[in-house]
């Protein structure tokens, strides 16, 4: 017996459809198996900072329009900045200048708050600052836990190992609010 043309054809789209719709089912099921990890850029959600960016962003000006403030992370001082979360990570395998600031076991991190017109040291700040790892979540964590003294905030944290990391959080003195965001890796 020999196979007609045109069911030789509607066998060929129906093992066309058939594949076409295995690769969908498959495509699916990979994809709900994977786990998602929620980006916490300043403390907030991704869904918070996406509706509020531009007013977190004023709020840092004014923020910066009162107050002097930097960082010094294990010895490399950076002011206070959010123009790294633009970058990807990839930028740190070049000559990035927020390179190598962290290293795995303990860190120091340092912030100096000052009143632009008096010249005098804040000591009434709230300081939250959050290190996430830069392609999941599980392993964030979270800094508060600052002490005041000799006109800075001081703590150490512990880094579990080395890799790409985000060191993100926020500065509260009274009711203005700033935000820092800062690529780095720990060696």
């Amino acid at each position: 017996m020999k196979i007609q043309k045109y069911k030789f054809w509607l066998l060929f789209f129906f093992l066309i459809f058939g594949f076409t719709f295995g690769m969908i089912i498959w495509t699916i099921k990979s994809t709900i198996s994977e786990p998602v990890y929620e980006d916490n850029s300043f403390l907030s959600s991704y869904h918070i900072v996406d509706s509020n960016y531009n007013s977190m962003m004023s709020d840092n000006k004014e923020f910066l329009k009162l107050y002097n403030i930097s960082f010094d992370i294990n010895g490399h001082e950076v002011g206070f900045v959010v123009r790294d979360i633009f970058l990807g990570q990839r930028s740190l395998e070049k000559n990035h200048i927020h390179r190598d600031f962290l290293r795995v076991g303990q860190n120091s991190i340092k912030v100096s708050i000052k009143d632009k017109n008096s010249s005098k040291a804040i000591s009434n700040a709230k300081i939250e600052l959050l290190l996430t790892r830069a392609i999941e979540n599980n392993g964030d964590i979270e800094i508060k836990d600052f002490t005041f003294k000799d006109n800075l905030y001081s703590t150490v944290t512990k880094i579990p190992f080395k890799g790409h990391w985000n060191l993100t959080g926020r500065v509260i003195v009274n009711n203005n609010r700033g935000y820092f965001f800062i690529k780095t890796n720990a060696k």
